[in-house]
C-alpha cells in the first residue's frame, strides 16, 4: 500500500479575481495559513524528540572500540572496579564442578531380576547333572571353567592337573547349588524357590531406588570414587534453568552406592543383608555371580541437564573485581584497544554513568536537543527552497523524519563491537532517499545522518568522513536505477571508496614514522570490515527495491521495464480493442523517449507513460479517429459538438480510472492526467462555433472553458515532453506530403502555440529545452515519414499457346 499520492492540481480552472495588496497580508496571517505551519513545525517538533530519544541523548556515549589506536594513552579518571575475568571464569569452573551429575534411573530391569532369578533357579533343580543345565544358566551361576593360561600350553596325552581341579570345583558348587534350592520333600520344590525369589525381591529394595550404574559409565565420565551423582527417575521432569532446583525429585548418591561390584563386596550396602534372609545366605556367593552376569544396569546419564544445572551454577558465581586507582595507566601511549583493554575501558564508563547525576542528564539532552533543532532549522531552509515536495506534505515530512530517526537508532545500535556497521545504515538510508527523491537531497541526507550518528557514537571525525564518502559515492551512482545490477554497483562502489578513505583517515589521524603503518592488519581489518558492511547494503536493497517502490510511492527503471513488456494486460487489452491507438502509442513512445533523453530527462519514463497514456480509449474507441475501419460511419456525425468534445475529453478520465484498475503506479497515470493539459479540443470548438453562427437566433457565444480538457497542465518535464510528441505524432499523419520544410513547420507552429497557451508553465522545462525537444521531434518524423523507391513491377510472363 503507498503511504503517498501525487500533489497534482484540481482539474477545474478558476479564475480568481483580482485582489489588493493587503489581502496578501491578510492571508499571511489568515487561519488556513497558520494551521498549515503550525502543523509543519508540530511534525519538525515532534521529528527533533524522535530524533534525540534515538539517540539516548541524555547519555554520554561510549567512544572506545576494538582497533583504535590512542597517541597519548588513556589512565583512570576515578577508582573503579573491573570484573577479573580470568579469576572469576576459575571460580565458576569450580562451581560447575561441584554439580552432580544427573542420572535417570529405570528400575524395570531390577524389578525383572527375580522373575529371572525364578526361571534360573527352576532350570537348576530340574538339572541332574552339570552337564543337562542350561548353558546361559551355567555362564549365569559362574558354573563354567576359566579358560586355559596361554603359558601354559596344552602337552598332548597328559592331563592338566589344574584344569581337573577346577572341574571338580564346579561340579561341586553346581551340587551344593542343587542341594540348597531342593527341598528334602520334592512336593514343596516351588514353595521353596518361591520363598527365596520373595526374599530376593526385598533383598533388592534398596537399590531400585538408586539403580545400578554401568562400570564403562565410570571411564566415559571420568568419575572418582568420590563424585556425587544425582538420581532422578526416568519420567520426572525436571524444572528450569535449575534442574536440581527442588531436592525431593531428585537423590544424591556416590559411585559407591550404585556400582554393583561395591555394592556385592564384603564393605558393600548389599553384603551387610545377607544375614536378614534366612534362605539367601546359604546361596550367597551363587546368587552374587549371577548378579554380577545377568543384572543390566539402570542408570543413564543425562547430559543435558547437567550442562543445565552445571551451567545455571556457574552463573551464580560472584564475580571477582580488581580495583583501578585513579591515574592508573589503563591503554599505554600508541597502543591498540584489545577486547581486555576495552573491557577496562567499559567498566570505568560503566562506573561513571553510576554517578552521573540527573541535572547531568538533563543538561546534556538540553544540549542535543538544541543542536538537532538547529539543523534541523538549517536543513528546512534547503528543503523549502530546493525540496517543496517534502516540506509541503505533511505525510512525505512526517516519514522522511521518521526514516532519520530511526536510522539513527538503528546505526546507534550497530556501532558497538563486534558488529560496527553504523556506515551500512547511513548507506542503505541514503540510498532510499536517492531513489525515493533524488540525488541531491540524499546528499543532504547523508551529511545529516552521518553527523547525528558521529555525534552519538564515537564523536570522531574519521568516523564522519568516513560514512558522509560512503553514502556520497553511493549516491552518485544512483542517477537512474534501471536494473537491480545498478544498486549492486553502487554498493561496491560504496565499498572501495570506504576502504580507501578509512585507512587514508587511520594514517592522517595516527602519523607514525614506521612504514609498517600502510600494512597493519588490524586496521585492514577493520577497513575491510566497513567496505563489506557497504557491500551488503548493496545487495540487501537491491533485493527489498519493491518494498522501496510501495512505501514511497516511487517507480524505478526495474519497475517500468516491467511494465513495458507488451504482454502488460492493460497493453493487450489496448491493441485488441483500440489498434490505432496503439499503434499511435508505439510511434509516440519512440520519439518522445529520443526528445527526453536530449535533455537529459528520463526516456524509459516518458516511453512507458506513452505506452499507456492513451489506455482511456478502450471504452469507446470507435469514437476516435485512428480506430475507424476505413468507410465506416463517422460516430461524430449524429452528435452535437458539446457531446463529441465530452466524449473526447473523457477518455482522461477512464483512462485513470482503467490505470487504477490495474494498479499502474501514480506516475504513470500522471501522464494519462496531463498528457492534454488544459488544451482546447480545436475542432469540435469550431464546429460549435460555426453551429451557432449558422443559428439565426444565437443568443450566447460559445464559451471556450466547456471544449478545454480539465487538466493538470503538466507538472514534470516528462509530462511536457509526452504532450508536445502527442500533439505533432497525431498531428504529422494529417500530411498529405509530409516534407521536411512541412514537417519543421508543423512542429514548431504546435510548439509555439502549447508555449503560448501556457501549457509548460506549471513543469520546470526551459525555453533552450523545448528548443531542442523540438528539433529532436523534427528530426524523428522526417525518418519516420522519409519517402520511399517505388519498385517497378515484374512483366507478365508469356504463356504458350
Amino acid at each position: 500500500m503507498k503511504i503517498f499520492t501525487s500533489h497534482k492540481r484540481s482539474r477545474v480552472t478558476r479564475k480568481s479575481p483580482h485582489r489588493p495588496a493587503h489581502h496578501v497580508v491578510t492571508q499571511f496571517f489568515s487561519l488556513k495559513y497558520h494551521r498549515g505551519r503550525l502543523l509543519r513545525l508540530l511534525i519538525g517538533l515532534v521529528g527533533a524528540i524522535a530524533i534525540v530519544t534515538s539517540l539516548q541523548s541524555w547519555v554520554h556515549p561510549f567512544t572506545y572500540r576494538i582497533g583504535d589506536r590512542c597517541p597519548d594513552g588513556v589512565v583512570a579518571r576515578m577508582t573503579f572496579q573491573v570484573t577479573n575475568s580470568f579469576e572469576t571464569a576459575r571460580l565458576a569452573k569450580e562451581r560447575e564442578r561441584l554439580v552432580p551429575l544427573i542420572f535417570r534411573n529405570n528400575p524395570e530391569p531390577l524389578k525383572m531380576a527375580p522373575q529371572q532369578l525364578k526361571a534360573a533357579l527352576g532350570a537348576v533343580a530340574e538339572a541332574d547333572t552339570l552337564a543337562d543345565l542350561n548353558p546361559e544358566v551355567r555362564q549365569a551361576f559362574g558354573l563354567v571353567q576359566a579358560p586355559p593360561a596361554a603359558e601354559a600350553p596344552a602337552v598332548p596325552g597328559q592331563t592338566d592337573p589344574a584344569a581337573t581341579d577346577q572341574s571338580q570345583d564346579v561340579r561341586f558348587r553346581f551340587e551344593q547349588l542343587k542341594q540348597a534350592i531342593t527341598p528334602l520333600d520334592a512336593q514343596q520344590f516351588d514353595t521353596h524357590i518361591a520363598s527365596i525369589i520373595d526374599e530376593f525381591t526385598r533383598f533388592l529394595r534398596p537399590i531400585i531406588k538408586t539403580g545400578i550404574l554401568d562400570p564403562r559409565d565410570l571411564e566415559r565420565r571420568e568419575l572418582s570414587l568420590d563424585s556425587t551423582l544425582a538420581i532422578v527417575d526416568a519420567d520426572v521432569d525436571l524444572p528450569r534453568p535449575n534442574p536440581l532446583e527442588n531436592t525431593e525429585v531428585w537423590n544424591p548418591a556416590t559411585i559407591t552406592d550404585v556400582s554393583l561390584s561395591d555394592l556385592l563386596n564384603d564393605a558393600g550396602l548389599l553384603s551387610q543383608l545377607w544375614s536378614d534372609y534366612a534362605r539367601l545366605e546359604p546361596i550367597r556367593r551363587s546368587l552374587e555371580r549371577w548378579m554380577r552376569n545377568t543384572v543390566r544396569p539402570t542408570l543413564e546419564y543425562d547430559q543435558a541437564m547437567t550442562q543445565t544445572a552445571r551451567r545455571w551454577a556457574g552463573q551464580q558465581v560472584e564475580p571477582v573485581y580488581d580495583l583501578i586507582n585513579e591515574g592508573d595507566e589503563l591503554v599505554p601511549p600508541g597502543e591498540l584497544i584489545d577486547q581486555s583493554r576495552l573491557n577496562i575501558l567499559r567498566a570505568e564508563y560503566d562506573a561513571f554513568l553510576a554517578i552521573f547525576p540527573i541535572e547531568a542528564r538533563l543538561g546534556r539532552l538540553a544540549i542535543v536537543f538544541l543542536m538537532v533543532s538547529v539543523l534541523l532549522l538549517i536543513s528546512s531552509w534547503y528543503w523549502k527552497r530546493f525540496e517543496p515536495v517534502v516540506v509541503n506534505s505533511w505525510a512525505r515530512l512526517s516519514v522522511y523524519l521518521a526514516v532519520i530517526a530511526i536510522a539513527s537508532f538503528v546505526g546507534l545500535l550497530s556501532s558497538f563491537d563486534p558488529v560496527r556497521g553504523e556506515i551500512a545504515v547511513v548507506v542503505a538510508t541514503t540510498m532510499v532517499i536517492s531513489i525515493a527523491y533524488n540525488q541531491r537531497l540524499a546528499i543532504v541526507t547523508a551529511f545529516l545522518l552521518s553527523l547525528l550518528i558521529t555525534m552519538a557514537t564515537r564523536i570522531n571525525v574519521s568516523q564522519f568522513t568516513v560514512m558522509l564518502a560512503a553514502a556520497t559515492a553511493a549516491v552518485i551512482c544512483l542517477q537512474r536505477v534501471q536494473s537491480r545490477s545498478t544498486i549492486i554497483i553502487a554498493g561496491f562502489v560504496s565499498g572501495v571508496t570506504t576502504l580507501i578513505v578509512s585507512w587514508g583517515m587511520t594514517v592522517l589521524i595516527y602519523p607514525s614514522a614506521s612504514p609498517y603503518v600502510w600494512f597493519d592488519l588490524v586496521q585492514l581489518q577493520l577497513c575491510l570490515k566497513y567496505a563489506g558492511w557497504c557491500v551488503l547494503a548493496g545487495f540487501i536493497l537491491a533485493g527489498s527495491l519493491p518494498f522501496i517502490e510501495s512505501t514511497f510511492g516511487v517507480v524505478t527503471g526495474i519497475s517500468l521495464l516491467e511494465m513495458s513488456d507488451p504482454s502488460h494486460p492493460l497493453l493487450q487489452e489496448l491493441v485488441r480493442k483500440a489498434p490505432g491507438t496503439y499503434n499511435h502509442s508505439m510511434a509516440l513512445a519512440t520519439i518522445a523517449e529520443a526528445a527526453a533523453k536530449t535533455i537529459g530527462a528520463d526516456g524509459l519514463l516518458v516511453r512507458v507513460g506513452a505506452y499507456f497514456h492513451d489506455v482511456g480509449k478502450i471504452p469507446k474507441a470507435e469514437y476516435f479517429i485512428e480506430n475507424r475501419a476505413a468507410g465506416a460511419v463517422n460516430r461524430h456525425d449524429t452528435l452535437a459538438p458539446a457531446m463529441s468534445t465530452l466524449i473526447i475529453i473523457g477518455h482522461v478520465k477512464d483512462g485513470v480510472d482503467l490505470a487504477e484498475e490495474y494498479h499502474l503506479p501514480q506516475v504513470l497515470i500522471d501522464f494519462i492526467e496531463q498528457h492534454h493539459g488544459t488544451t482546447l479540443v480545436e475542432y469540435f470548438y469550431h464546429a460549435a462555433n460555426m453551429k451557432a453562427d449558422a443559428d439565426p437566433e444565437r443568443k450566447l457565444d460559445v464559451e471556450e472553458a466547456a471544449f478545454r480538457y480539465p487538466g493538470p497542465k503538466p507538472q514534470t518535464r516528462e509530462a511536457g515532453i509526452l504532450m508536445l510528441a502527442d500533439q505533432v505524432e497525431s498531428a504529422s499523419r494529417t500530411l498529405s506530403e509530409p516534407t521536411p520544410a512541412r514537417i519543421r513547420t508543423l512542429v514548431h507552429q504546435l510548439t509555439m502555440k502549447r508555449l503560448l497557451d501556457g501549457q509548460f508553465d506549471e513543469c520546470s522545462l526551459k525555453l533552450s529545452e523545448i528548443h531542442q525537444i523540438e528539433e529532436s521531434l523534427i528530426k524523428s518524423l522526417i525518418s519516420m515519414h522519409h519517402g520511399r523507391i517505388v519498385y517497378p513491377e515484374s512483366p507478365k510472363e508469356q504463356k504458350p499457346a
